[in-house]
């Protein structure tokens, strides 16, 4: 394997961290909010303490029962990976701008996204952030 362009190593390692450390990002936009949203990909590691925030474990005759709250799931992905929202011109610092919640009197992000998304929305893009976040891949894709 040769070295590409006449590239030191160093360089090539500084390209490949620079490049892992740049998330994907989206514009998506919420019609009936009159609403974009930047939102970027989660690492691992943030999607799996997500998921674990999420979980509600019980114990049923001995045996431990795990189910992932999906609803509370994607609104802290939602707001976890928004980067800045844009209404009607006005930008906002994420779901957690203190605009939006101290007027609806909500302790943060995750609670503004479920009060102002309905349902299919809040599964929409929850699911545009799982797969900027690498989810959904195919082998075949990464192959190219």
């Amino acid at each position: 394997m040769s070295l590409q362009d006449n590239w030191s190593e160093e360089q090539i390692l500084d390209s490949l961290f620079e490049a892992a450390e740049k998330l994907p990002e989206e514009t998506v936009r919420i019609k009936r909010l009159d609403m974009q949203i930047v939102l970027h990909g989660l690492t691992s590691s943030k999607v799996d303490s997500i998921r674990e925030r999420c979980t509600v474990r019980r114990t049923v005759k001995g045996a431990v029962d795990e189910k992932v709250d999906t609803e509370t799931f994607n609104a802290l992905l939602i707001s976890e990976a928004t980067g800045k929202l844009e209404v009607k011109g006005l930008t906002l610092n994420g779901w957690g701008d203190p605009r939006i919640t101290s007027r609806l009197k909500l302790s943060g992000g995750e609670q503004a996204v479920r009060r102002m998304l309905l349902a299919g929305e809040l599964d929409a893009v929850g699911d545009k952030v799982l797969e900027l976040s690498g989810f959904g891949v195919e082998i075949a894709d990464l192959k190219n």
